[in-house]
């Protein structure tokens, strides 16, 4: 009676714990709920250095614009130049000016940035343009750099045109064309006679080769330009097209081979071919771009470290320390879970697997190499090296130099594979690391160990059940929803350790043995009612 006591208390205990915690800081995340769900976050600077020149001095350059994948905010200008925005066609311009002559002026302009990748499908066959479009717009027509009628360009369009069968293939035949181009860190302006001319190109080259071509078979196209973000200071911009496709602006980026497809950290600053800053004829300009990369909550707007300010319970501190990087903080707080889950799938389903954790950490070395290609690895190199190490059983050696030798086994043959991978360019070959690595070989050599205990076809049949298991877990730790959450919510491991006290109590048939005993179980039931 008193040990049931003390479970109930225990219970009550935590359960108050985790849902005093949970409700407060579940008020706050209420608050800040964010629909936009971005994948990246960073905050922005211009940072611009300015001799003026003996008469007044202009600087002016692109300002970010929200759309359906950017959201621009906190947009602040430093300096003591006067300050206006400029509205252009479809973009928005800062310019500064100043009357003070042969002076050094420094000017800052910063906002935070919100970005989501987007990709898309490209249809067989794309419907025909408006004509009111096509008269309307610039898009389908040549210009100085994108020389679409140019007799170069539409004796490539035709020839491609006799090569495909639908538009989508001939867009992809146009793609490839300006993506096989050699890349080259050209600072020049470079249009598209020039590029064919030098056969090879930066970004912007490449970009408008890509839609002259696409101009010329009768597919609009324009320039978009802006800034790839990552966590540096950088001087260098960035250009890519856009295709017009049944109603839909898509991206394509011929450098970097996105095709119809646009990350996340690409900033959007102008539509059209034109120079990203441009200042008065003798004045002196130095410029950077200063690029400081946020872990951002998806459905917050908030940055993890201005949640941390408004949250008296918050793991981002050890994030911004440098503590603990995000991916380990999420493998320490998602174990747990995946512990429980495991047990769960043990001790109700009735699955047998390699250990409990062990299912765990196999998922998330699938994570770090993909679903499909981590199983196949994993069960090629688990049969292989649980089959090569069987002879060494029969030496009778100690556990410990055993597990030593499978680890060896594993790392040579990982050499081998990425060395096949490497020269036949192979890449799912080379996509192991040192943490899968170690995972593997700890569970070749379980599956080994099992083999001798139990035989090859009851191992087997663990390690189709432990890949069961290792599927259920993926699907959970791979979503970044669900990280987030329980990192922002640590108290849920309160709820995992009451779920694991009721676990712990659980003496119910398995649900794997109810359909083995569901004959005999379906018979007695008959029996009764008779």
């Amino acid at each position: 009676m008193k040990m049931r006591i003390n479970f109930k208390n225990t219970v009550i205990v935590f359960i108050l714990l985790s849902l005093i915690s949970l409700v407060n800081k579940g008020v706050q995340v209420g608050k800040h709920y964010d629909s936009f769900f971005a994948d990246k976050m960073y905050e922005v600077s211009y940072h611009f250095f300015l001799k003026t020149t003996d008469n007044q001095t202009t600087i002016k350059t692109f300002l970010p614009k929200n759309n359906d994948r950017q959201r621009i905010s906190k947009q602040n200008n430093k300096g003591d130049i006067s300050f206006h925005k400029q509205a252009k066609t479809n973009n928005i311009k800062g310019v500064w000016n100043t009357d003070i002559s042969n002076s050094h002026k420094i000017i800052d302009y910063s906002f935070t940035f919100e970005g989501k990748e987007k990709k898309f499908s490209i249809p067989e066959i794309f419907n025909p343009i408006d004509s009111v479009f096509i008269n309307t717009t610039p898009y389908i027509l040549p210009t100085q750099n994108i020389q679409s009628t140019h007799p170069r360009i539409t004796s490539i369009t035709d020839s491609l045109k006799n090569t495909v069968t639908n538009d989508r293939q001939l867009l992809q035949a146009i793609y490839t064309v300006a993506h096989t181009i050699p890349e080259a860190p050209i600072r020049t302006l470079s249009d598209a006679i020039t590029v064919l001319d030098q056969n090879y190109a930066s970004c912007n080259g490449k970009t408008r080769l890509l839609i002259a071509l696409a101009r010329s078979a009768g597919i609009p196209a324009r320039m978009k330009g802006g800034l790839i973000l990552e966590e540096t200071n950088k001087r260098t911009s960035h250009a890519w097209a856009e295709v017009f496709i049944n109603g839909d602006w898509i991206p394509f980026d011929a450098l970097n081979d996105h095709f119809g497809y646009i990350p996340a950290n690409y900033l959007e600053l102008h539509e059209g071919d034109y120079a990203l800053i441009t200042y008065t004829q003798g004045a002196t300009l130095d410029y950077t771009y200063s690029i400081d990369e946020k872990v951002n909550i998806p459905f917050l707007n908030l940055s993890a470290s201005q949640f941390s300010e408004i949250s008296p319970i918050s793991l981002w501190g050890l994030v911004d320390s440098d503590i603990l990087n995000t991916q380990s903080l999420i493998l320490l707080l998602m174990l747990p879970l995946g512990g429980l889950l495991v047990a769960f799938l043990r001790n109700v389903v009735g699955l047998r697997t390699f250990g409990v954790f062990l299912p765990v950490l196999i998922a998330f070395s699938l994570v770090e190499t993909g679903f499909l290609t981590g199983i196949s690895l994993f069960i090629f190199l688990i049969l292989l090296v649980g089959l090569i190490s069987r002879p060494f059983q029969h030496l009778g050696l100690l556990h410990t130099p055993k597990l030593v030798i499978s680890l060896t086994l594993m790392v040579l043959i990982m050499i081998l594979g990425s060395y096949i991978g490497l020269k036949y360019d192979m890449i799912w070959l080379t996509s192991l690391t040192i943490f899968p690595t170690i995972i593997l070989t700890v569970s070749a050599e379980r599956f080994s160990t099992l083999i001798v205990e139990d035989g090859f076809e009851k191992a087997t049949g663990t390690l189709f059940q432990t890949l069961i298991a290792v599927s259920v877990c993926y699907f959970m730790l791979s979503s970044k929803y669900m990280s987030f959450v329980i990192m922002l919510f640590p108290e849920v491991l309160f709820v995992i350790i009451v779920i694991a006290l009721l676990l712990g109590r659980y003496i119910g048939l398995r649900w794997t043995e109810l359909l083995r005993f569901k004959p005999l179980l379906f018979s007695k039931t008959t029996l009764h009612a008779s």
